[in-house]
């Protein structure tokens, strides 16, 4: 199979598919039966084979091999363009930096591409192999629709549960690292926001288009992955306010704690000014400071500090001071 098809499935119509050689590439759009043609868009040679394609619009195979993308549901020629985004849960990545995924839809053609491996489409392959997978172009949609959706929810249940326990430890304390944390979960929030938000208008879009070729189950399957969406998109915005107050009570924490430190210099010094005040009186080296000739001068005036000190600390206690 050529480098840029990962997959070239021709559906039964019943729940199973035949992965077919990139020889067996369709020359024209198909008019009948279902074809599923997923492409890898990092590799030119796909771009050129689907602009070989008749009625395939150029704007669409431009959208299908773009470098960025953001999630949006738009008409195109005989098709519907579809781009979503997918939690990324490949192993050692950040489930925020989200993954593409792009379709051109008809009722007997759908080709998707992607630049970076995606499970939810690996889960409906891996269906089709069994005989439990999508029957046709809409049911394709329909359950990829479902299947991206479905896998957020883990990811926002996880950050929702990390800033509950971020919460729970900052009430008994700052402790270090906890700022970092806390600003960490914060950008994920945002990433993932970044693009659920025009997702949401995707998959509302679609699910309202109510298109001829999906049947009353497929739209209802997409409708309830519109709900399920709107909801996590919510849920982001609670996180997000949640981080903002949560940013707000770090800094009054350390407000609180700078100004209680300065406020025990501030009694020391208060305490000591008179002191060094004293001392310093005492330590100039000049004729008739009185005590010069007593041999218990010294301890006299050890004696006349501390109570000074000490009478001090207990008229700054009485007044309340501390």
């Amino acid at each position: 199979m050529s480098s840029f098809v990962i997959h070239n499935l021709e559906l039964d119509g019943l729940g199973g598919a035949t992965q077919l050689t990139s020889a067996e590439l369709p020359t024209t759009l198909p008019s009948q039966g279902c074809r599923w043609v997923h492409l890898d868009c990092s590799e030119e040679e796909g771009r050129v084979w689907l602009s070989s394609l008749n009625d395939i619009p150029e704007t669409a195979v431009e959208a299908l091999f773009a470098e960025e993308t953001r999630p949006r549901t738009v008409k195109m020629g005989k098709g519907l363009l579809l781009t979503l985004r997918g939690v990324n849960l490949n192993p050692e990545s950040n489930p925020s930096d989200m993954v593409s995924l792009r379709l051109w839809v008809t009722p007997h053609f759908i080709v998707s591409s992607r630049r970076r491996k995606l499970l939810s489409v690996q889960d409906v392959v891996k269906d089709l192999s069994n005989n439990e997978g999508p029957v046709n172009t809409a049911d394709i949609v329909a359950t990829l629709t479902e299947t991206l959706t479905g896998r957020m929810a883990k990811v926002i249940t996880g950050l929702e549960d990390e800033l509950a326990d971020l919460e729970e430890s900052i009430g008994e304390g700052i402790e270090a690292g906890q700022r970092d944390s806390l600003v960490q979960r914060r950008l994920e929030t945002i990433r993932l926001r970044r693009f659920l938000v025009p997702q949401k208008e995707a998959i509302n879009k679609l699910a309202q288009e109510s298109i001829a070729w999906m049947t009353p189950e497929q739209t209802a399957q997409v409708q309830e992955a519109a709900n399920d969406i709107t909801r996590y998109v919510e849920g982001l915005e609670s996180l997000r306010e949640r981080c903002l107050l949560m940013q707000e009570e770090f800094a009054n924490l350390q407000s609180e704690k700078m100004n209680a430190r300065m406020y025990v210099l501030s009694i020391l010094s208060g305490i000591f000014m008179p002191l060094g005040f004293l001392t310093g009186l005492f330590g100039i080296n000049i004729g008739g400071m009185p005590g010069t000739e007593s041999s218990m001068a010294f301890w006299l005036f050890c004696v006349v500090l501390v109570v000074l000190g000490g009478g001090q600390f207990v008229l700054m206690r009485k007044s309340r001071w501390f």
